[in-house]
């Protein structure tokens, strides 16, 4: 599996008003790499990593899982059959999701605005791929995630979460990409897209609280280059 390289014009800023996370040259610790992967298995293993050593990272899924639309919820946080798995130590983050995209040839992967971010091979050039819609510019400070996703993706207004999950936030406009990668740069956290053609479904995920939530927007309301 190859690394892609990723130049770009970055179109977002965030200003770490909480812990940002670790350089990707930080390394695991104890971490249990499965032989293989389980159907539907990738992102499973991205959030154990993401829970490992506290960095962020991105994942797109265009493929269903077990036939039906697949979503983050309960995909990510899935069991992990470790079974003869090996144990690595002091081994870089970024060598460790080499080795997971090597198990995986439908993905590539790359380092964007300081996150890992996981996609299907195809979808890193396609025009029309759900992350290269663009949504405007946003600020919040010590704002609920799912509010501020919320404004970045134009969605109606929801209900206040039981448990929310405050960040914050200085988004220049771009594309879905920029925007996912905006929230989680100031703090370790997994963000998850999926998508049909009429629904854009994302969830996030924030490792170090164990706090997470997930939403199910009309695709409709992000509107195209």
């Amino acid at each position: 599996m190859k690394f892609l390289s990723c130049l770009a014009i970055v179109l977002c800023s965030s200003t770490a008003f909480a812990q940002a996370p670790p350089s990707l040259d930080a390394s695991v610790h104890h971490f249990k790499l499965p032989r293989q992967l389980q159907e539907c298995g990738v992102e499973a293993v991205l959030l154990s990593v993401a829970k490992n050593a506290g960095v962020s990272i991105g994942f797109e899924r265009t493929t269903t899982c077990r036939g039906h639309q697949a979503h983050g919820f309960p995909e990510m946080p899935k069991p992990l059959d470790l079974t003869g798995g090996q144990v690595l130590d002091g081994v870089p983050v970024k060598d460790v999701l080499a080795r997971i995209a090597a198990m995986d040839p439908d993905y590539d992967w790359a380092i964007v605005n300081g996150v890992a971010v996981f996609r299907p091979s195809s979808a890193w050039k396609d025009a029309n791929d759900p992350l290269a819609l663009r949504v405007p510019a946003v600020r919040f400070s010590d704002a609920p995630a799912v509010t501020i996703v919320g404004a970045m993706l134009n969605w109606p207004e929801r209900g206040p979460d039981r448990r929310p999950h405050n960040t914050s936030v200085d988004f220049g406009g771009g594309t879905v990409l920029d925007a996912l990668n905006a929230l989680v740069q100031s703090q370790p956290a997994m963000w998850y897209v999926s998508a049909n053609d009429e629904r854009l479904f994302v969830d996030v995920w924030f490792p170090r609280t164990n706090d997470g939530f997930g939403i199910a927007p009309l695709r409709s309301t992000v509107e195209h280059r």
